[in-house]
């Protein structure tokens, strides 16, 4: 791995890590009791990880069946049908940007050493944390301080 690409991914590691601090920070600030905040965090990484799942399965549909073998570590290829399952090049789309959007989606790429979208993710992972900080400040300075 190049030196840029592992400075990338600890860049996005990083970011995750604020994307998620700022999730829960978000919740526990609009939460009054303390028992309900952990509860709504703990369902709330629950759902998560469920939406990386599912998204991530449509995210990374190809719309070709390739059936392939190996010989003298030299991969070939033997046909290459459609797929049945392939819900559309839109529907795609819209899973990829959900899935690169949740924190579990960034750290699932970053874990398995998928380097297509290193550049992009720092990008989703910003306007994450941007967005939740910016709505939980207006959220909590519309509440009432006991």
């Amino acid at each position: 791995m190049p030196l840029t690409e592992f400075a990338m991914s600890i860049l996005n590691a990083f970011l995750i890590i604020i994307a998620y601090c700022s999730i829960f920070t978000f919740i526990t600030m609009l939460c009054s009791e303390i028992t309900v905040s952990i509860t709504a965090c703990t369902l709330i990484f629950i759902s998560i990880v469920v939406a990386q799942m599912t998204t991530g399965y449509t995210a990374n549909l190809t719309p070709y069946i390739t059936n392939t073998y190996y010989e003298d570590g030299q991969e070939y290829i033997v046909s290459q049908e459609p797929s049945p399952n392939y819900p559309g090049e839109k529907i795609v789309k819209r899973a990829k940007m959900v899935y690169l959007s949740l924190p579990q989606g960034q750290a699932h790429k970053i874990a398995n050493g998928d380097t297509r979208y290193l550049y992009e993710m720092p990008m989703y992972s910003i306007i994450l944390i941007g967005a939740t900080n910016i709505i939980g400040v207006y959220l909590f300075n519309r509440k009432e301080l006991k």
